[in-house]
Formats: C-alpha cells, structure tokens, sequence
C-alpha cells in the first residue's frame, strides 16, 4: 500500500513578495505619519479642537449626568464609566459662551483611569492632518482657550485648535500638572 504525502511545498519567492511588500506598505505609513501632524478633531460649538490621536478612550452619546451643586459653571457633573466615576466638562460654559447645544452631543471620555475627564462635544471626532506650513501663531485664536493652545492650524478658513489638556485641566481642578 503506497501512502500519499500531503506535505506542500512553500514558495519561498511569493513569500518573500508578500514580507517585502507588506515592509513597503508600513514604510509608506510611516513616511506619511512622519510627514503630516496627525489629531483628532471635534466641534464645540463653534470651536473645532484637536487631540492626540490615542488621547480619547472612548466617545459615547451623552449618558446621564449626576450633578455636582457648587461646582464651576464648566464642570457639568459626573458620569458612571465602567465604574469609575468621571468628571465632564463643558467647554464653551467654562469659557462662559452660551450655547444652545444640539440634540446630538456626544462624550470624550480623555485619558483613562482615574485620569479620565470627559469632555462634551458635539461631533464625533474624525481623523485631521496638517503640515508644518498649515500651523497659525496662537495669537490669531480670539477665544479665550487660546491660553490652553498648544498649537493651532489652519485649514481653508478654519482654524483648529490643538490643546494642551493636561494645562486645561490642571487649571480647572486646581492641579499640579505634573502629577496628571
């Protein structure tokens, strides 16, 4: 009785193919990540922010919110995220904007952990990119956020706003920011 191998040969060359092409593939992701200032960008109102792009945890509609009573006008409330409680944040009312918000806000839960801020905004966020040459002076920003800038980019006739958070929330908690 002859038995039957079913051994299969590889093909080394396809093979090799497939790795070098898969290698040029994440090259040219990374030349393009080198090449661009890559963020997360959001509505506030009028406002359109920016945040690093593995900042947010998580963006939900907006859950019920459990009031504080003699907490600033920007700082909403709280909100129950997978157990652990979680300030959220109004922007434009710590700024003292008023704004008739849309039926359609959303909750950037930014950072994790005990960390975690939330903040309401109302767009889901989506992918920006900017070059070097796309960057404002922070002087040209008229809001009072500006203080929170990092950076700021213009594109068309938007200009988008790149905050630093941990400066922004060390100033609405009262914090040291080094210890964010």
């Amino acid at each position: 009785m002859q038995q039957t191998s079913s051994i299969q040969l590889v093909d080394s060359d396809a093979l090799k193919a497939q790795v070098d092409a898969e290698i040029a593939a994440r090259m040219l992701v990374e030349a393009d990540y080198a090449r661009y200032i890559h963020r997360r960008g959001v509505h506030v109102g009028e406002l359109r922010l920016l945040v690093g792009m593995d900042a947010a945890s998580e963006v939900v509609e907006m859950p019920p919110l459990f009031r504080l009573p003699g907490a600033p006008a920007g700082v909403k409330g709280l909100v129950n995220r997978h157990g652990r409680v979680v300030p959220v944040l109004d922007l434009l009312a710590l700024f003292g904007s008023t704004y008739e918000r849309t039926s359609n806000a959303w909750l950037l839960v930014y950072g994790r952990g005990d960390e975690a801020v939330g903040l309401m905004i109302d767009s889901l966020p989506d992918r920006r990119k900017f070059i070097g040459d796309d960057q404002i002076g922070i002087a040209e920003i008229t809001h009072p956020i500006a203080v929170y800038a990092k950076a700021a980019y213009r594109d068309g006739q938007d200009i988008w706003i790149d905050l630093d958070m941990e400066k922004l929330f060390a100033a609405v908690f009262q914090t040291d920011p080094d210890e964010l």
